[in-house]
């Protein structure tokens, strides 16, 4: 119990937590968040920053070890027995569509990024929680290693090694309230006899999804990271000719990058043309105010109404992220952590999915993953 007399929120550990957005929304559904941990130092920072009540490792999760996690526990007032749940994003760009020319390879063998899910597990068997949840990419439900296994089923198949029922959900933030089109995969594993249940969509229609033009309607100088870009006069000319919606495409051939693509060295006396050079993506790509933004990353969309690029602040209210989370590091660090986050939003719904498990799951039996029967979601579109 607090000290008004009011139940404490189940208490949660988070690992490959970045700058905190799938934490702050678990605290939003009251959950407290007493530990969290990730290697990379601007992260760290902005953590720290606006989360400064909370234990935080800013170490290697491969360095760290069973002691080491429980006495970090205990510095917070906590027992470790006392963890409900644990949640974390492992790093995950070895199983991005970026990486399609090195997938016919063994990812999971080759690119240690692609394995750190098992170092996540690994804190999970320390903490014992009632609940997990793991984010991912959404492209991860398609890869498959050199023996031709899908890794998702490989990562349920860890979790249930590990003692814990796992089931998964490509979920679209669009459908939870969040102004962006942001597609992720979710396993959420348990190790009580109760059944996983996913969100169901707050905004499920197109109709009464929240636009890029809503989000972004009200945002002030005064706001942090409100950092304009100074763009050369030939990028402006261009970004005036994008029309809502389009992107470099839509350039008329003048505006368009060209290149010889002959082998003549005198460019000047060359008989060639140049070519047109094709761009693909969110190059030059302006955001169509009556509709969600596309995934945020670390490309800057151009705003909808305005011939400018978007502020990091500004990308961070597509993540809904509240203005007054500011972000530490160098511009491009800033941009890394808000394209890495887990949209607010839709981590607090995630979350209040999983609060109205609490308190009657800590009393509820464990589960035998061995005879438990694996329902499949392989269907996933």
């Amino acid at each position: 119990m607090g000290a008004d007399g009011t139940e404490d929120g189940p208490v949660v550990a988070s690992f490959f937590s970045g700058c905190g957005g799938l934490d702050l929304g678990f605290e939003r559904a009251g959950f407290d968040v007493v530990l969290a941990s990730d290697q990379w130092g601007p992260a760290a920072e902005t953590y720290r920053r606006n989360r400064p009540n909370v234990r935080f490792l800013e170490e290697d999760v491969r360095e760290l070890d069973a002691d080491d996690v429980r006495e970090s526990v205990r510095e917070t007032g906590h027992d470790p027995d006392d963890v409900d749940v644990v949640i974390g994003g492992p790093p995950c760009q070895g199983f991005s569509r970026l990486n399609n020319e090195r997938i016919e390879l063994d990812e999971m063998e080759k690119d240690r990024r692609n394995t750190l899910f098992e170092e996540f597990l690994r804190m999970v068997t320390v903490l014992d929680p009632q609940l997990v949840l793991m984010e991912n990419v959404r492209d991860l439900i398609n890869r498959q290693t050199s023996d031709d296994r899908y890794v998702k089923d490989l990562i349920v198949r860890q979790f249930e090694t590990e003692g814990y029922n796992c089931e998964y959900r490509v979920l679209e933030a669009e459908r939870y309230g969040v102004p962006q089109k942001r597609r992720r995969i979710f396993f959420v594993g348990t190790n009580r006899d109760i059944p996983i249940r996913f969100p169901e969509p707050t905004t499920p229609s197109e109709a009464n999804w929240r636009t890029a033009g809503e989000a972004l309607a009200d945002v002030t100088d005064d706001l942090p990271n409100v950092t304009y870009a100074n763009t050369q006069e030939k990028t402006l000319e261009r970004i005036r000719h994008v029309p809502p919606g389009g992107y470099y495409r839509d350039l008329p051939d003048r505006l368009k990058t060209k290149k010889y693509r002959c082998d003549c060295e005198d460019t000047d006396a060359c008989p060639h043309e140049p070519e047109i050079v094709k761009r693909y993506g969110t190059y030059l790509r302006r955001l169509h105010p009556d509709e969600p933004s596309l995934t945020v990353s670390t490309n800057v969309f151009i705003h909808p109404s305005e011939d400018r690029y978007l502020t990091p602040r500004e990308m961070a209210r597509l993540q809904t992220f509240p203005d007054e989370f500011a972000f530490e590091g160098t511009k491009t660090d800033v941009m890394k952590q808000i394209g890495n986050a887990v949209p607010v939003g839709l981590a607090e719904r995630l979350a209040e999915r999983f609060r109205e498990y609490y308190p009657e799951i800590r009393e509820a039996p464990r589960v035998d993953p061995d005879v438990y029967e694996q329902q499949s979601l392989t269907d996933i579109a």
